[in-house]
């Protein structure tokens, strides 16, 4: 299998030197890995810097990407990226993903641009407001993402939910044209395992929302979204259970953006 969601100490929330990630990866027999660090937002009004890159760290996290696979000769290690959507930077996301040759670039969401105060994905309290309105929102934000055709996948789609709150239950029709928007500009959908390891207690997404991605067509982006060294490939025996149980699903590869299906039974 592949892990194409892995953080770096560039993060400044991400632990572990990025030999120790591939080293895991290696131990754990990861047939591909992509790193995918948060990408800089310069002069972001909304969160701290220890969310993200700094600009200049940029150009020394490929760096550190090409030493590596200098270091782990045969081995396929991916330079990603993800970038957080937030309205008002599409002219910078443009200009920064023009200028460098990622191989995977993910959409992920962390900031409402709606709500008031730091807008955090995970800091809501609107007692006004039904779950399923807040979960809307959210989704609005990922649909507005897709349409700007600056990203390759959808990371961690359901992150919002709630235990005791379903997101088909209310919010059915926003993940629909969600996974509608992917089929129509060519994006994949993770399925990440990190949920498995939080207070939610299961994958993002959910496997009643995996099941309208495989209906779809669409192509899964297999991670562990780890951290840290010791997450990487975290609950993927779990994972690839899951997948084999999804008829006709498949997963992407990706190289400089482009992406190639691969069947459950390739991954091995």
């Amino acid at each position: 299998m592949f892990d194409y969601h892995l953080h770096t100490p560039f993060c400044r929330h991400a632990s572990g030197s990025m030999e120790d990630y591939v080293a895991k990866a290696l131990e754990r027999k990861i047939g591909e890995i992509c790193f995918t660090p948060h990408m800089p937002l310069p002069d972001f009004p909304r969160g701290g810097s220890d969310l993200r890159m700094a600009p200049d760290d940029l150009e020394r996290y490929i760096d550190s990407v090409q030493k590596l696979r200098a270091r782990f000769p045969g081995y396929t290690i991916l330079c990603g990226i993800e970038a957080d959507y937030y309205e008002g930077y599409e002219e910078y996301l443009n200009r920064v993903l023009s200028c460098y040759d990622f191989d995977l670039v993910l959409l992920s969401v962390h900031f409402v641009h709606s709500w008031p105060g730091n807008n955090w994905l995970f800091g809501f309290d609107f007692p006004e407001k039904t779950m399923s309105q807040i979960y809307s929102e959210y989704f609005a934000e990922i649909k507005k993402g897709i349409k700007t055709g600056l990203f390759d996948c959808v990371a961690h789609l359901d992150v919002i939910k709630q235990p005791g709150y379903p997101v088909l239950q209310g919010n059915r029709g926003d993940v629909e044209d969600i996974l509608d928007l992917c089929r129509a500009y060519n994006m994949s959908v993770e399925v990440n395992t990190s949920g498995l390891r939080k207070r939610i207690g299961e994958m993002y997404p959910s496997r009643d929302i995996l099941d309208l991605i495989v209906g779809r067509k669409l192509p899964l982006v297999t991670s562990s979204d780890a951290h840290d060294p010791s997450s990487v490939a975290c609950g993927f025996p779990q994972l690839y259970s899951l997948l084999r149980e999804l008829p006709s699903c498949t997963t992407a590869r990706y190289r400089r953006r482009s992406s190639q299906r691969v069947s459950i039974d390739q991954l091995g």
